[in-house]
């Protein structure tokens, strides 16, 4: 999908005043309470646990302490939180059950390998921690259901970190939806494409490179120090593009229609990107004989056993239907979702740039207005509170046409400020224990289809 800047022009206007047919928002801004900052720990310290450090906002969730397996993102994550204006002295948890062992800690962040999100969510949430874990939301359906079921019995806040349930445009995008402005929908199509090295090694701090090659991997479960670093591409801890990618596009089709599960997926894929393709990257170019390239990889043989192409097609009721392709080979496309309806497309690009075209015949004077019978739970919303958070910060962009001001990392933040809100007033997340299973159900199936080569169906568990 390639837009000339008059098509984005045209289809930013379009949006802005689609916009302003919604029903009006009350405006919502977080306040400190009287119990102060939620007090939280996070375990995995790597790329994505530091991306959840670096916008967590103190003065909501503060950060007093953090544990890594390997050193090197041991450290980092510690400096990460001192610099975040956290803890100045953050506590070296030595183990997790040292972690939940504090009874200063009201609440964990998860940001492991995706094996261990389920089995470290039901420790913390037996011990009484409300759990925020990153997508996806478990390894196992299972544990996933396990998870919910253990948080409705003691009343915690168990969230998912699906981050655009907590932007802006996209709640905008889903109002467009549920008041019909898009008329009936009945395909939407989900992409990520990247043509980027899957070698992990290359984000590994030279200084801190030593000390992590002399750790021990095998004692916590892993092969080799290979499979550590690049855990994303071998199946005894990682899903793959399933999870890393496909999960978070999944759970906003499953929104849109209706906290719905998929009822049937389809798939193929394969493992496609070959080292030879990784010597052709830029990174690359500028390293001399093959033997020096392979010290900067990280890696000389490619024993991945995870699939970094793959493509679905995901039936859901009504005639509905998600295609959804995730490829390593090519960046094109970048990454978007785009919502076909009978009178309207909106296109969710990037996370922070919306574009709405009407079919021939249609635009918003002619379309539902949604002020006339609103569809949308706006006391459900207002309960929430953190949409209207993000609305009142983002609406600015919104104003703007669609383009966003904000950039992708801020919704993260919004959800952690979320997050830390429901656990002091009570109100209801924007991405809880439900909507991160019928995400995980629909990756962990897709895998199934293809590594079967069938249609696999696909059954709500008991419980979601």
């Amino acid at each position: 999908m390639q837009l000339t800047e008059e098509q984005k022009f045209i289809g930013r206007r379009n949006f802005l005043k689609a916009v302003a047919t919604l029903p009006p928002l009350a405006g919502f801004a977080y306040t400190a309470t009287n119990a102060g900052p939620v007090k939280a720990a996070i375990i995995g310290t790597g790329m994505e646990g530091r991306v959840l450090i670096t916008n967590s906002t103190p003065k909501y969730m503060y950060l007093i302490g953090s544990y890594d397996i390997r050193p090197d993102n041991m450290k980092l994550g510690l400096d990460a939180i001192k610099q975040s204006g956290h803890s100045p002295n953050p506590k070296a948890y030595e183990s997790y059950d040292q972690m939940l062992e504090d009874t200063e800690v009201e609440a964990i962040l998860i940001a492991s390998p995706l094996k261990y999100h389920g089995p470290m969510a039901i420790r913390a949430l037996e011990a009484g921690k409300h759990v925020f874990t990153e997508k996806t939301m478990a390894f196992e359906v299972e544990e996933c259901a396990k998870a919910v079921q253990i948080a409705r019995e003691k009343n915690l806040n168990l969230q998912v970190g699906h981050q655009r349930f907590y932007n802006p445009l996209y709640w905008d995008a889903y109002r467009m939806f549920a008041e019909g402005l898009l008329g009936n929908v009945y395909h939407i199509r989900g992409l990520w494409h990247r043509n980027t090295d899957w070698n992990y090694w290359i984000h590994v701090n030279p200084d801190l490179k030593q000390e992590l090659l002399a750790m021990d991997p095998t004692k916590y479960g892993y092969k080799d120090i290979q499979q550590l670093v690049n855990w994303r591409w071998y199946s005894p801890v990682s899903r793959g593009m399933w999870t890393e990618l496909a999960s978070h596009q999944l759970a906003i089709t499953n929104w849109f229609f209706g906290d719905e599960a998929p009822i049937a997926v389809q798939a193929s894929g394969g493992k496609c990107k070959s080292q030879l393709d990784q010597d052709m990257l830029p990174d690359y170019t500028s390293i001399g004989d093959e033997a020096k390239r392979a010290e900067h990889r990280g890696y000389t043989v490619d024993d991945r056993d995870v699939d970094d192409h793959i493509y679905a097609i995901y039936e859901y009721s009504n005639k509905r239907t998600v295609t959804y392709s995730a490829i390593q080979s090519n960046r094109f496309d970048n990454y978007y979702e785009q919502i076909m309806g009978t009178r309207a497309t909106i296109i969710l690009s990037n996370e922070n740039e919306t574009y709405l075209f009407w079919e021939s015949g249609w635009d918003e004077t002619k379309s539902k207005k949604a002020g006339q019978e609103t569809k949308v739970e706006i006391a459900k919303e207002d309960a929430a509170g953190a949409a209207f958070q993000a609305h009142n910060t983002g609406g600015a962009a919104t104003g703007g046409g669609g383009s966003a001001s904000f950039s992708p990392y801020d919704p993260y933040r919004w959800e952690l400020e979320g997050f830390a809100h429901t656990i002091r007033t009570g109100a209801p997340n924007l991405c809880d224990g439900v909507r991160g299973t019928l995400a995980a159900l629909a990756c962990i199936r897709g895998q199934e289809a293809l590594a079967s080569g069938q249609k696999v169906k696909i059954e709500r568990p008991a419980g979601i």
